[in-house]
């Protein structure tokens, strides 16, 4: 009687994010009480992205054009990670979902690929959405 056999393994189970339209991603966003900060956009590059939890992210080109108050949540975000004895490595990364990303055709996400963006704030911290290919590419 050998239980392992014919499942899927420990901890797999699946092998990707869930799909744009899920309810996931609409009660993730509810329940962290996101707030855009304007349709400005702004540019960087994606530093990385998971695909299989559907999160990623970015690294802005200018971290001082982003507005205070995203600067100021991702300053908490770094010193309370820091308090719990988690490593930081970059003060300036903006994170992201997979909604959060214009699906439009070419556009591939991977470490180092140049994008634009606006800003939000949550009670997590500063992030990325309407991440999207920079015109012209």
């Amino acid at each position: 009687d050998f239980k392992g056999y014919g499942g899927k393994g420990k901890g797999k189970k699946g092998s990707r994010a869930p799909p744009l339209d899920s309810d996931f991603w609409t009660i993730k966003l509810d329940a962290e009480n996101r707030g855009e900060l304007g349709p400005q956009t702004y540019t960087g590059v994606i530093q990385n992205y998971n695909w299989n939890f559907g999160w990623g992210f970015i690294i802005p080109d200018n971290q001082e054009e982003l507005p205070q108050q995203a600067k100021d949540k991702l300053q908490e975000s770094m010193e309370a990670a820091l308090a719990e004895g988690k490593e930081w490595t970059d003060k300036n990364l903006l994170y992201f979902r997979k909604p959060d990303v214009n699906h439009t055709e070419g556009f591939k996400l991977g470490k180092d690929v140049a994008c634009t963006f606006c800003v939000y704030v949550d009670d997590k911290g500063a992030g990325a959405y309407d991440v999207s290919m920079p015109a012209g590419k």
